[in-house]
């Protein structure tokens, strides 16, 4: 089914003309009383007085009655929405359409994980090959309680005899870890003595696994966490204690070496453990600069690094002598394209590059020669996972499969998601499954310059026929933090309805990304976080100066930092956009000191205890720069009850202050999904998620009868 399918009658005949639409008058909403209680608040220098702090408290009486008659006002809203209806059963017609993972190969085994199409939650299957039925030996959908579970995590041994299983309940970040046999079934162990247990990697022989947790020894100690063996036969001391929150093991390719990569947004790979070896860690590339990631081919570390290269060039580093640069050896040099990530298998390395956004693989042979490219089913994105955000400093963007082959998940934004290999000797791909749905799209590909003159990418997409020389209704989306890309492939099931309906996406390269490499992330960062937000309105500015939209028909949105975006360039500019949904949002970015978990984001935002970060903060944390006497954006903001990373107080105050500081009559609505934390859970959740957000736009922007 493709996307002429008619949505609405009459809606989608044609090149549907939306400039002649009526926008929705707005109706002044009565909101839940909420008090003003002034309390004087101070970070660093910067000193004012915060009337909703009070609704900081999660479970004080008066805060969860207050959250709860806004989210029943913002439910009977949304359901009342006359697109409401029709894009519930749309979106259950178009199904599922990301949920492809690469699955997991060991010991001859294929372990897919993924979400059947009469159950809600995910299963984990067991099979000979990667196309194969499979026999299920993790199933959320039996083990479910009075809250939905997420499959955290799994992780089969090398030799594909037991596996790691980790789970959550309702949206908390608090896994529950089992390892299991694999034939009979058996819990081997049940729970570890650590809390949030996280980023497994299995010791070579299968004999124990390393993970990182918080350690009650060391938990008073902000940014330390422990990295632990469950190894019987192994002495504790090969446990370390580590100088940064965010810690990934790595087994090679050789499966021999483990190597330690530090910091998620710009790795570093300070130690290296030789498991034949009894050295025990030893430095790596401890103190040099630049940042890195890569595989064992031979006798050599294949890294990509930053130094020298802002976009990345591929280097040799022996073994023998990490630390003598001079016995380094260029494979690949800096170019335009970005260097994403490289994997070694059967004596050759695939390399991911990045070329004006879009994925390209090529092949490299152990003396260091580049053989050829490997080619792709069109324009698009490469990732072992469904979802267009490609995190190569955290989650393998490809995996191994048998000797010599590679599997990786290829869409763009006329087709789902699907599963290929791909044999480096050859270099031919063969499709393992078809895109589960597809659409008959146009897509420009446009660029714009922000306010220093940086040039800034974007994509749009639109159902074939619709015109885009008239304002239609369009969203903005993306993200623009942490080195997080945010690729040209699909763009899921909400926006495939959207896109159908007559609606525009904008997919936005914000700075503070990793689309552009390093400098790009640095430059939408810390003290220069507002670039991302600049970036954002130059967009909006294009977009409005070539016709495809208008301010009355703009529409953002972005999910916890795309969350930030959204709040913040709505606060920004209301002038520019007719409604925002910031989607599991950070808005008071000073006051999340108060949540130790949050202050991760410390990496991307700075630290409000520096004096001067603080200032920096205070200048665009969209919570404080709201302002009394205007008229803001339609507002949905959409939190989870659960939510350890982005908690929903953020999304409390906000709505507080901006309900109480517009003059306009745009409805601002907060939404708290109860049993839900940093995103949806099952198939039923998501479905409800995106058809209150996509009614909202449609009634908004315009895109309705």
């Amino acid at each position: 089914m493709g996307a002429r399918t008619r949505w609405r009658r009459g809606l989608n005949e044609g090149t549907t003309n939306m400039t002649d639409t009526v926008l929705p008058p707005a109706v002044r909403i009565a909101y839940p009383d909420t008090a003003s209680r002034p309390e004087s608040v101070a970070f660093g220098a910067v000193r004012y007085d915060d009337p909703f702090r009070w609704l900081e408290e999660d479970t004080d009486p008066g805060v969860v009655e207050w959250q709860r008659a806004q989210d029943d006002l913002a439910q009977a809203h949304l359901a009342a929405l006359p697109a409401f209806g029709t894009f519930v059963e749309r979106l259950q017609a178009i199904g599922e359409t990301d949920d492809v993972t690469v699955p997991m190969f060991a010991g001859g085994r294929w372990f897919r994980r993924h979400v059947p199409e009469d159950r809600d939650l995910a299963v984990v299957e067991v099979s000979a090959g990667p196309g194969e039925p499979g026999r299920r030996i993790v199933d959320l959908n039996a083990m479910r309680t009075d809250e939905p579970l997420h499959l955290a995590g799994f992780h089969p041994s090398p030799d594909g005899r037991k596996a790691i299983f980790a789970w959550t309940a309702g949206g908390r970040e608090e896994p529950d870890v089992r390892v299991i046999d694999i034939d009979t079934g058996a819990t081997l162990v049940d729970g570890l003595p650590h809390r949030k247990p996280q980023n497994f990697a299995w010791l070579p022989d299968g004999s124990g696994f390393l993970y990182l947790a918080l350690d009650a020894a060391i938990a008073g100690e902000p940014g330390l966490r422990r990295l632990l063996l469950d190894a019987p036969s192994q002495a504790p001391a090969e446990d370390v204690v580590l100088d940064h929150p965010v810690v990934r093991p790595i087994l090679c390719a050789d499966r021999r070496h483990i190597v330690l990569a530090l910091d998620h947004l710009a790795p570093r790979l300070d130690y290296i453990l030789d498991t034949q070896g009894d050295a025990g860690w030893q430095p790596f590339l401890k103190g040099i600069p630049g940042i890195f990631r890569g595989d064992i081919l031979g006798d050599n570390f294949l890294a990509i690094t930053d130094d020298g290269a802002p976009r990345g060039r591929l280097v040799a580093i022996p073994l023998a002598t990490p630390a003598d640069r001079e016995t380094w050896q260029e494979i690949v040099p800096a170019s335009d394209n970005v260097l994403a990530f490289v994997l070694v298998t059967g004596g050759r390395a695939v390399l991911l590059e990045w070329v004006d956004t879009y994925s390209r693989l090529r092949v490299i042979d152990k003396e260091g020669e580049i053989e050829g490219e490997i080619a792709l089913p069109g324009r698009g994105m490469v990732n072992s996972f469904g979802a267009n955000m490609v995190l190569p400093t955290m989650l393998d963007p490809i995996a191994r499969a048998a000797e010599g082959e590679i599997l990786f998940v290829f869409s763009a934004f006329d087709r789902a998601p699907a599963l290929y290999s791909a044999n480096l000797a050859t270099r031919e791909t063969k499709k393992l499954g078809e895109p589960k749905y597809r659409l008959d799209v146009q897509v420009r590909d446009l660029d714009c310059r922000s306010a220093d003159g940086a040039r800034v990418l974007y994509h749009v997409v639109a159902r074939s026929d619709l015109d885009l020389s008239k304002p239609q209704p369009t969203v903005i989306t993306g993200y623009g933090g942490f080195n997080v890309t945010v690729a040209p492939g699909w763009l899921g099931t909400q926006w495939a309805a959207w896109i159908e309906a007559g609606g525009v996406v904008a997919l936005a390269h914000l700075r503070g990304g990793g689309e552009h490499g390093t400098p790009w992330f640095e430059q939408g960062r810390m003290k220069l976080k507002q670039n991302s937000f600049n970036d954002v309105h130059a967009i909006a500015g294009d977009l409005i100066a070539r016709g495809i939209t208008a301010p009355a028909r703009l529409g953002v949105t972005g999910g916890s930092n795309g969350g930030v975006m959204a709040s913040a360039v709505a606060v920004q500019r209301p002038d520019l956009y007719r409604a925002s949904i910031p989607v599991v949002p950070i808005t008071d970015v000073l006051a999340r000191v108060r949540d130790p978990v949050t202050m991760v984001s410390s990496l991307d935002y700075g630290d409000p205890a520096d004096p001067e970060m603080a200032e920096a903060i205070h200048r665009w944390s969209p919570y404080q720069n709201v302002r009394d006497g205007l008229s803001y954006p339609a507002l949905l903001i959409d939190c989870g009850a659960n939510d350890p990373r982005c908690p929903p107080w953020h999304g409390r105050k906000f709505a507080a202050r901006v309900q109480q500081a517009s003059i306009g009559d745009l409805p601002i609505l907060l939404r708290v999904r109860a049993d839900a934390g940093h995103g949806s859970v099952g198939k039923a959740q998501k479905v409800r998620v995106s058809a209150d957000n996509l009614a909202f736009f449609a009634h908004q922007l315009g895109l309705e009868e």
